[in-house]
């Protein structure tokens, strides 16, 4: 498997090309035509102590910027962010958020949520056919595959 450091260098199209898999990200462009707030959407994946913070400041929506980086930065490493009873869409969702949105493989979302669920007594289903239907079929979430 690549390592996060060399996969960063390569563009999502070499990485995808290198693996001959498909690979997927939100489509922030698409989420935003729904009529949905991105920056509302994200910032409601933030743990409680982040939200409280931008609650004192007063700040009702934010940047999705500044969000996406305190997730990666700070929220995802707690022990709720990820839980085993989040459906496998939204689960996908924060990975992505998680990682700044860089585009993954079924494969790396089957790593990262086998790692995180990996004291679960019964483990979802989290086979590559399962995840691919949920993933190329129309999802609230506009998660897709990248081009």
């Amino acid at each position: 498997m690549t390592s996060r450091r060399s996969r960063s260098k390569k563009s999502v199209e070499e990485v995808a090309e290198e693996t001959g898999e498909p690979m997927y990200a939100i489509d922030f462009v698409a989420l935003e035509k729904t009529g949905r707030s991105t920056a509302f959407m994200v910032r409601g994946r933030l743990c409680w102590q982040c939200e409280q913070l931008l609650d004192e400041l007063d700040e009702p929506v934010g940047d999705i910027r500044d969000h996406m980086k305190r997730i990666a930065d700070d929220c995802s490493h707690k022990a709720d962010y990820l839980l085993s009873g989040t459906p496998l869409t939204e689960a996908v969702f924060r990975l992505l958020l998680a990682g700044n949105n860089r585009p993954m493989t079924i494969r790396e979302m089957q790593d990262q949520l086998s790692a995180a669920w990996a004291n679960v007594i019964y483990m979802k289903d989290l086979s590559e056919e399962l995840l691919t239907r949920l993933l190329e079929s129309e999802n609230d979430y506009m998660i897709g595959r990248v081009a």
